[in-house]
């Protein structure tokens, strides 16, 4: 069953285009990576899907119906959002409030977790630090157990180790109560492990949608000597390009056949696979030069 269904979705704020015509179906029970570069429109999707905004143009369809203003689909979604907390608020009064609204939320599990990162109940949502507020909100998103669960920037303000436990948390959590997750981060290498799909958007397009294992095969790094490579460049896609003197590293997508590489590490080439987060920058690079091209002007 696909759980989110968009069909030419626009979304506009009066005279910037935030989502343009985005085509995409996520089945259920996957944890889905929305990956882009700031201001790609992550969030303005997420909060679509949430029922936080009514699309310009286009269809937006959860469980089957559209989410904006549908009490019965917004109470099977998990959008992990500051913004619903007040300052004045206990955690105690979220967690008591989170247990109302979401039919699921496992509240015993929730407390041990605030107790094993030493968040105390009893406190003000103001006065917890960036990390620890991110934690709570972790704890009350991955506890709802909502069939649409929406993590954005989940690790924020969270120091090496406790990214590693929201991992193993979520991981944990997932193979025992399946449901669709989507996790907007831009610490792709970090959280490559999670995904099982990778939904790519630049500028408020759809560049693609693919499993884990298609985009960690999509493209090769190849280094050498220029004259070897501007002759492989001109039979492939190109998605990166850096010189170095008479040495060249292209990055191309990955169509190149068993024999031809063998003809290239013949040739003296060096091929290494792309990383997931090179795919994703490279492809939405914006095709201006990178910083240090400002600084040699």
């Amino acid at each position: 069953m696909n759980v989110v269904i968009l069909q030419d979705l626009v979304k506009r704020y009066r005279d910037k285009t935030a989502l343009r015509g985005i085509n995409l179906e996520l089945q259920e029970n996957c944890i889905v990576g929305l990956i882009g570069r700031n201001g790609a429109g992550k969030t303005t999707l997420m909060r679509t899907l949430a029922g936080y905004l009514k699309p310009t143009e286009g269809t937006a369809l959860v469980f089957g119906e559209k989410p904006f203003d549908n009490i019965h689909v917004l109470s099977n979604i998990m959008y992990m959002d500051d913004d619903r907390f007040r300052d004045s608020d206990t955690l105690r009064d979220l967690l008591d409030r989170a247990a109302l609204s979401y039919s699921r939320f496992d509240k015993t599990l929730a407390l041990k977790l605030l107790e094993y990162f030493n968040i105390p109940v009893k406190a003000r949502i103001k006065k917890l630090s960036r990390g620890m507020r991110t934690l709570f909100s972790l704890v009350i998103a991955l506890m709802s157990r909502c069939p649409l669960t929406m993590l954005d920037e989940p690790t924020l303000g969270l120091d090496a180790s406790h990214r590693k436990e929201f991992a193993s948390l979520l991981l944990k959590d997932y193979a025992n109560h399946p449901r669709t997750i989507i996790i907007s981060s831009h610490l792709i290498s970090e959280l490559e492990n999670l995904m099982e799909q990778v939904v790519l958007i630049d500028n408020g397009k759809l560049v693609f949608h693919k499993a884990i294992e298609d985009v960690q095969r999509y493209a090769l790094y190849l280094a050498g000597h220029r004259k070897v490579l501007e002759e492989v460049a001109g039979r492939h896609q190109v998605i990166c390009r850096e010189s170095m003197g008479e040495r060249l590293v292209l990055g191309i997508v990955n169509h190149l056949t068993a024999e031809e590489l063998r003809q290239l590490e013949m040739q003296g080439i060096e091929i290494s696979a792309m990383s997931v987060q090179d795919v994703c920058v490279n492809l939405t690079a914006p095709g201006k030069g990178g910083v240090l091209d400002v600084i040699a002007k």
